[in-house]
């Protein structure tokens, strides 16, 4: 309970002049708890792939920090805005209970389409890091300054729809947004800031919405198809690749594997949802709580599978958990056993 009452005392200051029930409060301390988790895993990650990699990982780290830094703008996005997202016919609501509300209207949905658009470059990452290990293993060469290139194109996609996205109509009206909800939402004048749009004249939002739900299907075929050719290239050149390179490559593309899988448990189910309540069939009140808690469990597990798959950062983790251990110890004995098991 203390540990609660910490997070409560912590959230208190930025939402101390906002009407929250029960609900509210609970969605705020979740979120808040989410996002601080992902982002210091994400800042260790970080400080790993500057500080603790290799010169052999040198061209993939790109893409690893690319990631990394990824998840820590939406961890950040994410405590800063804590939106809650309703739908109703062809309207999204999104009710801000962090500190942008504070900032005006424009801020408020701009850091809404924000958390968006880096979940998006968060998956182009994922499939950009499992082309540059095709390309490694099938033809030996792949520069930084290739992978750079790479990741910038590969972000200048989500970023030039979430800058089409600030001409955006929006209306923070409480009238025009009771007439769009009636009644869904209890107390809604009592919220600070509160935005609709009607998405189905919106095109760049379109465009985003789209390009994170269905969008992932050509991500997904695009990396499965060179997660099947590295296994096959692997295979036709066991005589090229010695067998430390070979290992190597199978664990990362193991790991890729896992981060792939990710979003069914984070972004489909959101999606899922979201579609069920444009359709009517799931209550969107619910909804509203659901949708940020499960995008954040992405970047909370993607620093945990390249810690525990990328050897040399988990070999770091080891040994430093090893020098705590062994500060805890007075027995030679018991470091050496300790040593061993790990």
């Amino acid at each position: 309970m203390s540990f609660w009452r910490t997070v409560a005392a912590v959230v208190a200051p930025f939402t101390s002049d906002t009407y929250m029930n029960t609900a509210d409060s609970l969605f705020v301390i979740i979120v808040t708890v989410l996002t601080a988790i992902g982002f210091c895993l994400n800042l260790l990650l970080l400080f790993l792939i500057i500080w603790k990699s290799p010169r052999s990982l040198t061209p993939y780290r790109i893409f690893l920090a690319n990631t990394t830094i990824t998840q820590l703008l939406f961890a950040l996005f994410s405590v800063t805005s804590q939106p809650r997202v309703l739908s109703r016919h062809q309207y999204t609501i999104v009710i801000y209970l962090g500190p942008v509300q504070y900032f005006g209207e424009w801020f408020s949905y701009m850091s809404y389409v924000g958390i968006l658009h880096l979940s998006l470059n968060s998956f182009i990452s994922l499939m950009l890091s499992m082309i540059y290990r095709y390309f490694s293993i099938r033809f030996h060469r792949f520069s930084v300054n290739v992978s750079l290139i790479l990741c910038i194109i590969g972000y200048s996609i989500p970023f030039l729809i979430y800058a089409s996205c600030s001409h955006i109509v929006t209306s923070s009206s409480i009238s025009v947004n009771k007439a769009i909800l009636v009644g869904l939402v209890e107390n809604l004048e009592s919220y600070h800031m509160v935005v609709s749009t009607n998405i189905s004249n919106q095109l760049p939002l379109i465009i985003l919405i789209l390009a994170v739900t269905f969008g992932l299907i050509p991500i997904y075929f695009v990396m499965y198809w060179c997660r099947h050719q590295i296994h096959k290239t692997l295979k036709q050149t066991r005589s090229v690749h010695s067998p430390s390179t070979r290992d190597n490559a199978r664990r990362l593309v193991h790991a890729l594997t896992i981060q792939s899988i990710i979003p069914l448990v984070s972004v489909f189910p959101a999606s899922t949802f979201w579609c069920l309540s444009q359709l009517g069939i799931v209550e969107p009140t619910a909804y509203s709580y659901f949708i940020i808690p499960c995008l954040s469990l992405g970047c909370i597990a993607d620093p945990l599978v390249t810690i525990r798959c990328v050897l040399p950062y988990r070999r770091w983790i080891l040994k430093l958990c090893h020098r705590t251990n062994s500060d805890m110890t007075t027995s030679n004995q018991d470091k050496s056993t300790i040593f061993q098991r790990n």
